[in-house]
């Protein structure tokens, strides 16, 4: 079968001229790859045509801007050598970018491809803020530090769906993928979407802490930064890490993800997506005790892993200007329903959470009489249980959709695909990945229009 030339294709930013760098492959000339499967990827930049009127440019908080290349059909692709420049260029945007511009060539299996245009190659763009714009690293998929990171894909008259993943590690792979790219949703979801994804740095997205972001002024922020400034401007002892762990803390409770709304560039256009039509939680960030703080009310949850990169000031803050406060089931439960009112309010995003695996299989207790109720409080598995009751619960009475981990893991085997009860192995992730694609493909014709 006659090899197929693959093109650049059109891609258009109001305003600006793209220019690229050369490529990196992530894939071998002569190497089968599938129809989807991202095989290159470059770095590009948004050079203004001419001076911005009335604020600065679109991407200016996103210093890391690329687009990743797939083929649309699959075959052996053999590799245009001179695509991939070498040294710095292929980090730094040098090459205007040109839609006929051939990167590669495939023949394709064999069988009828009857999608339109299979010359073109299908595009997946990707943008990252930094948490902070010293922590540069400019070479590899999405590198450095940031605080949101999010990838999108649409073809001429595709309006994506947006998914915000404000889940902890369990539902962070779910998302973001083996290399942290988004590659794995493109190329298992045909239609348009955007991907987004908030870390957990330092701060954990329980329902509590969310819902505070959601419902928090600039003033209450103001009083939360001087009180925060104030108590290490008296500590008798700060470090680098105090003062890191302090920036890094503000600038995350100084934004509020669910509200965000997102500039994107496309085959088609520039575009304005509103805030996310569906966010992604999961019900293993609810703890069972949440620090409170005495004066100013609001709540933190910091996992114990982010915990130890504080320096001493910030956990002699955490221990003196907080109060343990301890949840009950019905507890979370009315956090839950708080949350999901205000977002349905605010802007009218679905709730999509991951309910927790509630045995390990290794159970071994023959009688329940030595301990104390609520059971709940000092055993994991009856807590679990309890909490995806409560999920259900909630579900009878509010637009939610749960995505039944539990009864996934317990049917492909928990103890090799789930074996700490949180993190999953790859197979278990494809079949997860493609129930968060089914309630997407639900959502879309509900969405909100794009506007333009």
């Amino acid at each position: 079968m006659t090899s197929i030339d693959l093109h650049l294709g059109p891609l258009r930013a109001e305003g600006c001229n793209i220019v690229r760098s050369g490529l990196r492959w992530l894939c071998r000339s002569g190497q089968y790859c599938r129809p989807n499967q991202v095989v290159a990827y470059c770095n590009i930049s948004l050079d203004p045509v001419r001076a911005r009127l009335g604020g600065p440019p679109l991407f200016a908080d996103e210093l890391e801007l690329q687009v990743a290349f797939a083929p649309r059909i699959g075959g052996h692709i053999s590799i245009n050598s001179s695509a991939a420049r070498g040294g710095y260029l292929d980090v730094r945007g040098i090459d205007p970018w040109d839609p006929d511009t051939v990167i590669a060539s495939i023949k394709p299996e064999p069988g009828p491809n009857d999608q339109v245009d299979v010359s073109q190659l299908r595009l997946l763009m990707l943008a990252g803020r930094r948490m902070t714009a010293l922590a540069d690293a400019p070479s590899g998929l999405l590198p450095g530090w940031h605080s949101r990171t999010r990838g999108w894909w649409c073809d001429p008259g595709e309006q994506p769906v947006t998914l915000l993943s404000l889940g902890i590690c369990d539902a962070t792979g779910l998302v973001v993928g083996e290399q942290c790219a988004f590659f794995e949703m493109f190329e298992a979801m045909p239609m348009a979407a955007q991907m987004v994804f908030v870390p957990d740095h330092p701060l954990a997205p329980a329902a509590p802490v969310l819902l505070d972001q959601l419902q928090r002024t600039p003033t209450q922020f103001d009083a939360i930064a001087a009180d925060l400034k104030g108590f290490l401007s008296e500590a008798a002892v700060t470090s680098p890490d105090d003062w890191m762990f302090a920036g890094t803390l503000l600038s995350t409770m100084r934004r509020n993800p669910i509200r965000d709304s997102y500039n994107v560039y496309s085959p088609a256009g520039p575009a304005r997506l509103g805030p996310a039509d569906a966010v992604l939680l999961s019900l293993n960030a609810e703890p069972q005790t949440i620090l409170q703080h005495r004066e100013l009310g609001y709540r933190v949850h910091i996992m114990r892993h982010h915990q130890a990169a504080a320096g001493p000031a910030i956990r002699e803050w955490l221990a003196e200007a907080f109060v343990p406060v301890r949840r009950s089931i019905d507890d979370i439960k009315r956090d839950y329903e708080a949350l999901i009112d205000n977002m349905a309010r605010a802007t009218g995003a679905r709730p999509i959470i991951l309910n927790r695996m509630s045995t390990s299989g290794y159970e071994d207790i023959s009688s329940y009489m030595p301990f104390d109720a609520p059971m709940s409080d000092v055993l994991s598995n009856v807590a679990s249980k309890e909490l995806n009751l409560m999920l259900n619960d909630i579900a009878d009475q509010r637009e939610l959709y749960v995505v039944d981990v539990d009864a996934i893991a317990a049917d492909l085997g928990g103890g090799e695909h789930l074996p700490d009860g949180v993190h999953q192995s790859g197979p278990m992730q494809m079949v997860l990945r493609q129930e968060i694609i089914k309630i997407l493909a639900d959502l879309q014709p509900a969405r909100a229009s794009v506007r333009r």
